[in-house]
């Protein structure tokens, strides 16, 4: 009945995952593995898993992680089959801002985290127990992205966005433009690392926002568009020079709705990258 779909680089994780499905899934399942030692982007490894699936659900998950919930197969079929249902995870954010950014958004009051945090070395736990059974969102975290084959058929992983960061962000956002995400609490996971965002990750985000400027929300947040803005600033000027053309560029992405005030703090952030990068 599921499909689930490993890009694996890392024999001893997937080893503890494969035995760990075959005890805690309790329904019919099989497990694709590409193996993909920095061979290929992780957009290309999916969408071959995906290809040579043969159920009608699949489930695209990092091998860095363990479940702790007995019988979440059927859980998870549940929620897949509910009307208009997109991507099914366990971590994400119903707020999309006008700046480029991965799924998390700093104020919590957008956050939904159902998962166990970990290390590579199992010293840093730090359990997110989501107390709803599930909440609506936009952007889905990549650790673990249930969804429908019929609905994948539709999107794909977008081959262009290259190595191992922002395939997520793009994936379920291009999805949630029709469907709904959801992230769930009746699966529980533990991750066994920490995500790195440099600066191929931060060029992957610039790369999806270009891409897809749907309108997700009815509300504006100006506390965190301005917020971001500035970050999106702050760390795009430590890449890239600030010049007239990056600046036009950067422009791309302004929160044309922010308050004279606010307006007037990032015309000062330019005026200090201008004059820093001189």
């Amino acid at each position: 009945m599921l499909s689930i779909i490993i890009s694996s680089y890392h024999p001893q994780f997937y080893s503890a995952l494969e035995k760990n499905i075959a005890e805690t899934i309790g329904i019919p399942y099989e497990i694709i593995k590409i193996d993909n030692p920095n061979l290929m982007g992780i957009c290309e490894a999916y969408n071959k898993g995906a290809s040579l699936s043969k159920y009608d659900y699949l489930l695209f998950v990092h091998e860095d992680v363990i479940f702790h919930t007995k019988e979440w197969g059927q859980k998870l079929i549940n929620h897949l089959e509910k009307e208009n249902v997109g991507v099914v995870g366990l971590a994400g954010s119903n707020y999309v801002p006008k700046a480029p950014c991965g799924w998390f958004i700093f104020d919590e009051i957008y956050n939904f985290k159902n998962y166990i945090q970990n290390n590579k070395e199992r010293t840093r736990r730090t359990i997110k127990q989501m107390l709803i059974p599930y909440a609506k969102v936009f952007a889905v975290d990549g650790v673990f992205m249930a969804v429908t084959k019929f609905v994948y058929n539709e999107f794909l992983f977008d081959v262009k966005v290259k190595g191992f960061h922002g395939y997520d962000t793009d994936f379920s956002l291009r999805v949630a433009t029709r469907y709904h995400n959801y992230v769930i609490n009746d699966v529980l996971i533990e991750h066994f690392s920490e995500g790195d965002s440099n600066k191929l990750w931060f060029d992957n985000n610039i790369q999806i926002r270009e891409k897809i400027m749907h309108r997700y929300q009815e509300n504006f947040d100006e506390k965190v568009e301005s917020i971001l803005f500035h970050a999106f600033l702050r760390r795009y000027f430590s890449y890239y020079n600030c010049n007239l053309k990056n600046i036009f560029f950067t422009l791309r992405f302004f929160p044309h709705q922010l308050t004279r005030y606010n307006k007037f703090l990032i015309f000062k952030g330019y005026m200090y990258y201008f004059f820093k990068h001189k």
